[in-house]
């Protein structure tokens, strides 16, 4: 019996195969097929001249007509390269196209170093690396300095690197790299040290670009805290630090298990209304099938510490009550909210509803609107104790 099994279930592969061959033969007979358009040397230059406003010249060029990579030279003096890719459109590689990949802006950032006048003038160590530009925090006291000034650098009129936009055609494309600043910090990192924030992208004119430099500069000094708390950064930080940027993930002691709760991240509009309070996501879903009973056990475990305790469910609404108080979640693909003694909550996370399942993400705020919970973090250690703010 095995063995027939398995050889109906051959036979259901090699029929599959056969259909999806079929079908691609089919799609190529109707709509046929392109290879793209690979450019001749000189139809290269002709294009890259245009979009640099600049004569470019190749110095060398790769062999073939598949992948490989040109060097190149521009009369302002840039050196640079372009990758060439032969690049399938569909799943079944009936329509190609080639894409050439420019590291011109890359390059011309590392020739113009008045563009990083900014940097040299606030004594700001930086160099060259492969996207763009390395600005150096040296310990937690230089992030604000580095962050203000790479923030500053990118949104002003007087660093601006050339405006050239890439091509998208159905042939071949071109795109160019977006140089960028990216903050690292030096101090007591090991090897292994991923950048400490993000990586900011040098601007053209073409578009005005406003960073929230409070925002960034509280956001690098967390993921400074966070790198210290993986063991990426070897250095002293002071409790009062720990205190002020909480663990990334906090773990929460349940009754009967242990649940780890991440932190949530702050928006823009959040941080300027004053709400950077440490709030944690406790997450819960369900994959819903057509008519099937929706279970949150997750959000049920947090809500049973204050009384609150499952009481009626369906394909679309979880109620939980205690006493006569009753906390609804409803959900529909075009509005999912909660509700409590038939008064809709304001909520801090979000609920959604998909067409094979449905989603909750609560912070730690949301359930002490919902279920009364108080929540005593200790972040120095990452442990949240949970308790009733009646009792």
């Amino acid at each position: 019996m095995t063995t027939f099994k398995k050889h109906r279930f051959g036979a259901k592969v090699m029929i599959r195969t056969a259909a999806l061959a079929l079908i691609s033969a089919m799609a190529v007979l109707l709509t046929g097929c392109s290879d793209g358009k690979m450019l001749s040397d000189k139809e290269l230059t002709e294009v890259l001249s245009e979009k640099l406003g600049n004569t470019v010249e190749i110095t060398e060029g790769p062999e073939g007509n598949g992948n490989g990579e040109y060097t190149m030279k521009c009369a302002d003096g840039t050196e640079f390269t372009v990758k060439r890719m032969h690049l399938d459109y569909d799943y079944f590689g009936a329509n190609r196209y080639y894409q050439y990949e420019c590291d011109y802006l890359v390059k011309w950032v590392s020739e113009h170093p008045e563009v990083n006048a900014l940097f040299d003038e606030r004594g700001i160590s930086h160099n060259d690396f492969s996207r763009g530009t390395r600005a150096v925090a040296g310990n937690f006291e230089e992030i604000q300095t580095v962050v203000e000034t790479a923030c500053e650098l990118v949104e002003s009129g007087s660093y601006h690197i050339p405006a050239v936009s890439d091509f998208d055609g159905e042939e071949y494309k071109v795109k160019f790299e977006r140089p960028v600043i990216a903050i690292d910090c030096l101090g007591g990192k090991n090897k292994e040290t991923h950048w400490l924030w993000q990586e900011y992208e040098y601007q053209d004119g073409t578009e005005p670009v406003d960073h929230d430099e409070e925002l960034q500069i509280f956001l690098a000094e967390q993921q400074y805290v966070d790198d210290y708390r993986h063991g990426d950064l070897e250095v002293s930080v002071p409790d009062e630090l720990l205190e002020k940027y909480g663990p990334s993930q906090m773990k929460a002691k349940l009754k009967d298990s242990e649940y780890s709760m991440m932190r949530a991240d702050y928006g823009k509009d959040e941080f300027n209304l004053g709400k950077t309070e440490l709030l944690y996501y406790v997450s819960d879903g369900f994959n819903n099938k057509i008519g099937e009973t929706l279970d949150f056990p997750y959000i049920a475990s947090f809500a049973e510490f204050t009384g609150f305790k499952p009481l009626a469910a369906d394909d679309n609404s979880y109620t939980l009550a205690k006493g006569e108080e009753k906390v609804i979640f409803h959900f529909s693909e075009s509005d999912s909210y909660a509700e409590r003694s038939g008064v809709r909550i304001e909520l801090r996370g979000n609920m959604r509803m998909t067409p094979t399942s449905c989603m909750v993400d609560l912070t730690t705020d949301d359930l002490t609107k919902l279920f009364d919970t108080e929540f005593k973090f200790d972040y120095i250690n990452g442990t949240a104790e949970i308790t009733s703010t009646n009792s």
